[in-house]
């Protein structure tokens, strides 16, 4: 056994801390933690998925001027895009004219991009509305710019959305409400070719569920909590470089937006998707403006800045755009 100077060790205890050992940490030795700097704030201005209505909420855009006009009002918040979804009962002017689905969205979005141009609007279209032909008008008449792709939806509409999509360059967002539809993605879309990360998702948790229709069940905020970080950990097995975002959803509302930005991802606000301000007040939405605005706020709070559209077209792979029209509506 080889003979050790016990000499040169000047050690005691291991609890007699030396004055080095109490001295200040250096606050340095914490590294930063990842989390961008900029923030996509959505807004969906009606819609749409939770079926929401003025019987649920009379402060809710009823009809495509209404519509208009809170989209118009979220634009001047900057919101950095916007989504519209027309529900067939809305499909209607303020006088009571009829509008086709289709033309709806034409409706409601020209006149923004006439007045605001691409620069302040990046035009988010619900195509599952009508027939299939009706269903991608907003895409061949080149109002949107970004829309879904649902995984769990029949694969021959996944093969061929996927494919008008990519022939006119409209971003795909893979929706997910809960965690089965994850694994839906990777073997409809990855594992077929259609789709390859990183990619565009959003997650729309903690609705009302029905027999036909789930979302994962959000109960209270320690299932909020639990859960929203369960899915996001589960899609960035499958994608590592994912652009997430994260729904105000159901009785969560606010405080599921909240622990999205903590967690350094984007998000949804508005009235598509919730009813409520808060999770623990019955008190209801006024307005999508005054969610754009809030959200902004809690940004700031959490020393985040809002991404403008442009910001947002480059993050996810999309050309920056400066038209105000679409190619043949000029």
């Amino acid at each position: 056994m080889k003979k050790i100077d016990w000499s040169k060790y000047d050690v005691k205890a291991p609890w007699e801390l030396l004055p080095e050992d109490l001295a200040t940490p250096d606050p340095a030795s914490q590294p930063k933690w990842k989390i961008p700097e900029k923030v996509a704030i959505q807004c969906a201005i009606s819609g749409g998925g939770s079926h929401l209505s003025k019987k649920e909420n009379p402060n809710h855009p009823g009809n495509l001027d209404e519509i208009l006009a809170s989209a118009e009002e979220v634009i001047k918040e900057g919101a950095t895009l916007v989504h519209f979804d027309h529900m067939v009962h809305a499909c209607h002017t303020k006088d009571g004219k009829e509008i086709p689905v289709d033309e709806s969205y034409t409706y409601v979005v020209k006149p923004l991009l006439e007045k605001y141009g691409r620069e302040k609007l990046c035009p988010h279209i619900n195509i599952l509305r009508g027939t299939f032909q009706q269903q991608m008008a907003p895409v061949v008449n080149g109002i949107a710019e970004i829309s879904y792709m649902t995984p769990r939806f029949s694969q021959n509409w996944i093969r061929s959305t996927a494919e008008v999509l990519n022939e006119y360059n409209v971003k795909a967002e893979i929706v997910i409400h809960i965690n089965p539809e994850i694994d839906f993605a990777d073997r409809v879309l990855f594992r077929t070719g259609l789709m390859k990360p990183p990619c565009l998702w959003i997650i729309l948790p903690a609705a009302p569920s029905r027999p036909d229709f789930f979302s994962e069940y959000m109960p209270n905020e320690r299932a909020m909590c639990r859960r929203l970080v369960s899915i996001v950990e589960e899609i960035k097995m499958f994608d590592p470089g994912a652009f997430i975002v994260v729904c105000c959803s159901g009785r969560a509302s606010k405080y599921l937006i909240t622990l999205a930005m903590l967690l350094g991802i984007h998000v949804r606000v508005g009235m598509e998707d919730t009813v409520w301000r808060y999770p623990h007040k019955d008190e209801m939405i006024k307005s999508n403006a005054q969610e754009v605005r809030e959200a902004t706020e809690i940004a700031k709070m959490l020393g985040r800045e809002k991404m403008t559209p442009n910001e947002y077209r480059e993050a996810i792979g999309l050309k920056p755009r400066f038209d105000y029209l679409p190619e043949g509506m000029k």
